[in-house]
């Protein structure tokens, strides 16, 4: 069974919400006690991962478990990712806009 209309609408404005933080992620870890402790080589990979987790974190396992009772079965994980990858053209475009 493929997400849900409600729950694919949830992920859109989910991805839209991480994509708004990206510029104050951006500024969080140009700060000198970040940059001491996390030590990043690749900021737009770092900004893209942790932004791509973020979504997947907050959709898969506080949105779906929460509001659907379960984990999200194969063919939904599939989707998520498609819709992930489908805004990641978007989550890189405000990245370098930050950078």
């Amino acid at each position: 069974m493929a997400l849900e209309k409600k729950d694919k609408k949830m992920l859109d404005t989910m991805i839209e919400e991480e994509i708004s933080k990206i510029p104050g992620l951006v500024r969080n870890l140009r700060l000198p006690q970040f940059q001491d402790a996390f030590q990043i080589k690749n900021e737009p990979e770092y900004v893209y991962g942790y932004t791509h987790g973020a979504i997947i974190g907050k959709f898969e396992t506080y949105y779906f478990v929460v509001h659907s009772g379960k984990k999200p079965n194969g063919m939904e994980v599939d989707e998520i990712g498609k819709t992930i990858f489908e805004k990641s053209g978007e989550i890189r475009n405000a990245i370098s806009k930050s950078s």
